[in-house]
């Protein structure tokens, strides 16, 4: 078996516990300040990470809510001018019934003017034409006031043929 040296495993007791006040010392003191800075560390990015995240979640509330208005803006812009479109559709059909009206007033009073003419000159020409059989008829000429008075009677004759 073994034998144990009292003096050996005492220096090897106080050999590892210098080495383990050393170790302490030099790295497991930097090194616990060094796992405690880092996790400091972490949790600071932890914190700005989630800082960051609900700032991104209120700027995509407020981007939501300008997109929203701007999407209403949109489609009230759509409806004024779809109304305008309207009105002014309504403006130039109106304007085009009323040019069109007037033009057919218009060619209804120059047609009216053109009958009352024609009428006249029919009225004129029959009223010769009539003179001229008479003249043929009786063979002799008359005079200014027998024809007159024959024209006269002759165009109240035409008159309520002509009305009718």
């Amino acid at each position: 078996m073994m034998e144990l040296n009292g003096m050996l495993l005492s220096v090897q007791v106080a050999t590892f516990l210098a080495a383990m006040v050393i170790i302490w010392k030099l790295f497991w003191g930097p090194l616990t300040r060094f796992m405690k800075e880092r996790s400091s560390q972490i949790a600071g990015d932890l914190e700005r990470a989630e800082r960051g995240k609900r700032d991104i979640e209120v700027l995509e509330a407020e981007y939501s809510t300008r997109l929203s208005d701007l999407e209403a803006r949109a489609q009230q812009e759509i409806k004024d001018a779809l109304a305008q479109g309207t009105k002014l559709k309504e403006q130039i059909l109106t304007e085009a019934r009323q040019e069109a009206k007037r033009i057919l007033d218009k060619a209804q009073g120059d047609l009216s003017q053109e009958r009352e003419r024609v009428v006249r000159e029919l009225r004129t020409h029959i009223t010769e034409l009539s003179l001229q059989a008479v003249e043929r008829l009786l063979g002799q000429g008359l005079d200014a006031q027998a024809q007159k008075h024959l024209l006269n009677q002759f165009v109240s004759d035409l008159e309520p043929a002509g009305k009718r």
